[in-house]
């Protein structure tokens, strides 16, 4: 979590910061699920201490759905895909050894090396059926998520509406 928050988080907090203009100063809220290593005191601990202008906030537990529903669809359809690359990878396993002997007992090689190598051309193959511009927008829309942009979710923070 820590090289998350180090590597990613925070530079990208910084980056918005400085192209909207505002005070290196500013705070940030991150809003993540009620994991329990996200809530462990150790984690709390470290963020206040490393990282104080980041305001860390919980989605309410049950509540990934409706806070994160982008989390919630586009994982579906990414576990999906995966699940499809490992199928297709077993189905032409067996497919080889039928050709090779029909009679025989089948045995899927399920060694870690090979489920290692094997399990990063699925993921490659879920970025790649997932990454459709259109299967994005659908996903958004049954799920009734308005796609933004960043200086879109900016702007609500500091209109007129919000502060009234």
């Amino acid at each position: 979590m820590h090289d998350l928050v180090d590597n990613i988080i925070t530079p990208y907090f910084e980056e918005t910061k400085q192209e909207l203009g505002l005070p290196k100063t500013q705070y940030s809220i991150w809003k993540i699920d009620c994991w329990s290593v996200h809530k462990s005191k150790d984690f709390m601990d470290w963020m206040h201490t490393h990282h104080p202008r980041i305001i860390v906030m919980f989605v309410p537990g049950n509540c990934t759905g409706v806070w994160q529903p982008l989390d919630v669809g586009m994982q579906r359809v990414m576990k999906l895909a995966i699940k499809c690359a490992c199928h297709r990878d077993i189905v032409d396993e067996v497919a080889c050894q039928l050709d090779i002997d029909a009679d025989c007992a089948m045995k899927l090689d399920n060694s870690i090396g090979t489920l290692h190598n094997r399990s990063l051309g699925w993921i490659v193959a879920a970025i790649r059926d997932t990454s459709d511009c259109v299967l994005i927008q659908k996903v958004c829309h049954l799920l009734n998520v308005h796609m933004f942009s960043l200086t879109d979710s900016y702007r609500p923070l500091s209109s007129v509406q919000s502060t009234a």
